[in-house]
């Protein structure tokens, strides 16, 4: 279900009429999302009313690091 589009710059965890949301950016479940975020981890995301939001360069810094991350060698404990 498409809901209403979020301020400039925001995303929603769903998808939005507007475009993707933050679930789709990542190739992910919503739940995923709201379990990362119950958890601490993911990309930043804060609260406008009911809505949960994230800003899109937070969702953008958090694939890169992901990335940057995936491309170091793995060390394996001794």
């Amino acid at each position: 279900m498409a809901r209403s589009s979020p301020p400039p710059g925001l995303i929603y965890i769903e998808d939005t009429a507007a475009g993707p949301g933050i679930a789709t950016r990542l190739g992910i479940a919503p739940g995923t999302v709201r379990r990362w975020r119950s958890l601490g981890q993911g990309p930043a995301t804060f609260r406008i009313g009911k809505k949960v939001v994230a800003r899109i360069s937070a969702v953008e810094d958090f694939l890169a690091q992901r990335e940057r991350e995936g491309r170091r060698p793995r060390t394996r404990a001794a």
